[in-house]
């Protein structure tokens, strides 16, 4: 019988973190599932424990095979995978006891969603809690105010649309539970990028996918000094450079799932909006005090519509661009008469007001 849902376990010489990773695993309070484990010929006594615990339950297959690097080691277990939903739980990570059992429901109670997204918890070496990096380089987690707290669903585009500010916006996999049938449609990991390379993918699913959010719940993230993103240089040209082209690559292949009108818009008008949101803020952060000030008189001289918007939130109080730039993003979508783009479970009046202020 098809479970329903596979959990990737991609592998490559954690072996002190794995005790962990699998005892989260066989904690979860779902236990319809397959785990799926793939090891890159790891040399640290991780496959030999990976045999053990597989020898232990019969929903485990495990295997070997090349090195593809990080996300392009998931796609082996997800070409695998038979079940409804992909989890897919990095061998570093952690996550919370009911934490697929809250995204399953989420995903059959919605089921315009392929996505379902949850908080993220960061942890260090020793799994000890850090409070801070988890979200603070998410644009969603900056930008959401009360609806991180609320079970609400976010229509595409608008999550891939967050992306054209070149910054996070699901910052890491295990906060996701994604219905299999999505990686058909949008194709799976590449490897292009490096191990920053998921961008692409969340943003060819945040453009193409429906996200239901899960704010009960949550996926670990280990900071740690052996991780496949510790050695990114995330502030450097060259990820600059990754990151125009992985943004090129998503608008390109995700535009025959966008309507004629999302497609032209985001051609001519949202694309080289955000190219220039990108510019600015790249030249801005690379300047302090009075020479970043002076930066923006002379963007604003210019004519430069990024400095107007960025002096424009500012003035409203809405803080950095990673605040500000999803509410231009619901503007677009309001001009282009999408229709609700959040859909709170239970609105409220502060609800409202909330939206209405970001889609100003």
């Amino acid at each position: 019988m098809r479970p329903t849902v596979s959990i990737c376990l991609p592998n490559l010489n954690t072996r002190e973190f794995l005790p962990e990773r699998f005892a989260t695993i066989f904690g979860q309070s779902f236990s319809d599932w397959e785990l799926l484990v793939y090891d890159s010929h790891s040399t640290d006594g991780a496959w030999e424990f990976i045999e053990q615990v597989a020898r232990s339950d019969s929903r485990i297959r495990a295997w070997q095979g090349p090195r593809e690097g990080t996300p392009g080691s998931w796609n082996p277990c997800i070409r695998q995978a038979v079940g409804e939903y992909v989890y897919i739980a990095t061998s570093d990570d952690t996550m919370s006891a009911d934490c697929l059992e809250k995204l399953v429901a989420a995903l059959e109670a919605h089921l315009e969603c392929d996505v379902a997204h949850c908080r993220l918890k960061a942890i260090d070496g020793f799994g000890r809690e850090i409070s801070g990096p988890s979200w603070s380089t998410s644009i969603f987690a900056n930008s959401c105010g009360p609806l991180l707290d609320r079970r609400h669903v976010r229509k595409a585009p608008f999550d891939g649309l967050l992306h054209l500010l070149g910054g996070s916006v699901w910052v890491s996999i295990t906060q996701l539970l994604i219905r299999r049938r999505l990686f058909d449609r949008i194709g799976l990991f590449e490897s292009t990028w490096g191990s920053v390379g998921d961008f692409n993918w969340d943003m060819r699913a945040g453009l193409v996918a429906n996200v239901v959010h899960v704010p009960d719940a949550w996926g670990g993230w280990r900071i740690h000094g052996g991780q496949a993103t510790a050695g990114a240089a995330l502030q450097s040209p060259e990820h600059a450079q990754r990151i125009e082209g992985m943004i090129a690559d998503a608008i390109k292949m995700c535009g025959k799932f966008l309507t004629p009108q999302v497609r032209e818009r985001l051609r001519t008008e949202w694309a080289p909006q955000a190219e220039e949101f990108r510019r600015f803020v790249r030249g801005k952060e690379e300047l302090n005090g009075s020479a970043g000030r002076a930066f923006v008189v002379r963007q604003l001289l210019s004519g430069s519509g990024a400095a107007r918007q960025h002096v424009k939130a500012r003035l409203r109080g809405q803080g950095p661009w990673c605040v500000s730039f999803p509410g231009v993003v619901l503007g677009w979508l309001k001009e282009a008469d999408m229709g609700p783009i959040l859909i709170p479970d239970h609105a409220s009046l502060e609800l409202k007001a909330f939206l209405e202020h970001r889609a100003l």
